[in-house]
């Protein structure tokens, strides 16, 4: 399971009470897909990595911690508030160079992306020209990422908002 400690900054946000399975772990950041057979949110695992499935059916980054753990016990009710538009900080789960713009996907965990394609259908998000990207001869310079340290924000960007007010 990842880190409990992903910063989460909110630029814009809608948020959404959403059902969720009282048995699942996760955390505060963690990207959230909806599951249509059971009908609640659960966290992104490593078999989404890169799959249109589970993009299609992203919702948002977790603003809740389930079990809490500094009381010891699940949360009080079976909803919690997700993030279905902002801005999150994620670590790369590869190699590549990154640009403003460009598209990401899911990584190996709930608090990982990976650069996709642009013509993909498995984009959840974009990266934000916040990050430290530097200006040479006035063309952005790509931030080459090293996989599992370097930390990019993200503009969300969910392609399921049913739940939400967006």
């Amino acid at each position: 399971m990842s880190s409990p400690f992903n910063t989460v900054k909110i630029e814009k946000e809608r948020i959404s009470g959403a059902p969720v399975n009282l048995s699942t772990s996760f955390n505060s950041g963690d990207m959230m897909k909806w599951d249509p057979v059971n009908l609640v949110v659960t966290p992104i695992v490593a078999g989404d990595a890169a799959s249109n499935t589970a993009a299609a059916n992203f919702v948002g980054v977790s603003n809740d911690t389930n079990p809490i753990t500094s009381i010891g016990q699940n949360l009080p009710t079976p909803r919690i508030a997700v993030i279905t538009r902002g801005m999150c900080l994620f670590t790369c789960d590869d190699s590549a160079t990154y640009y403003p713009g460009d598209a990401v996907t899911f990584g190996a965990d709930p608090q990982k992306i990976r650069h996709t394609s642009p013509s993909a259908s498995n984009v959840i998000g974009y990266v934000a020209p916040e990050n430290d990207f530097t200006v040479t001869s006035g063309a952005s310079v790509g931030i080459a990422a090293t996989q599992g340290t370097t930390q990019l924000l993200i503009n969300l960007r969910p392609q399921f908002t049913q739940l939400s007010t967006i």
